[in-house]
């Protein structure tokens, strides 16, 4: 098997859009979202500008109407609004003491 396929993948499977309402969890890193196309370098580089950065703990603090978008979440001190698909590039690990 070629490793270098996988090369910009991370072995975290959960990500922030997979994420319950309440739940705490660390950034581990961010991944590619085909659905942003071109723009997916952009998207990615505006969400470590607003903090989504590995190591930065995060709490989901809830979502729009019926589970849907946005997904409210806080990160160093600052709530943010996410779609699904930003919320879908951020790779998350449980945290199990939050210091929020």
């Amino acid at each position: 098997m070629n490793t270098a396929v996988f090369a910009n993948t991370l072995p975290t499977t959960l990500r922030l859009d997979q994420c319950l309402k309440g739940a705490t969890v660390r950034v581990t890193g961010l991944i590619e979202q085909p659905l942003f196309g071109s723009q997916d370098e952009r998207v990615s580089l505006r969400l470590k500008e607003l903090g989504f950065l590995p190591g930065a703990p995060l709490k989901v603090i809830g979502f729009g109407l019926l589970g849907s978008d946005p997904l409210a979440v806080q990160v160093n001190g600052t709530k943010f609004a996410l779609r699904r698909a930003e919320a879908a590039k951020i790779c998350v690990e449980p945290i199990d003491n939050p210091s929020l």
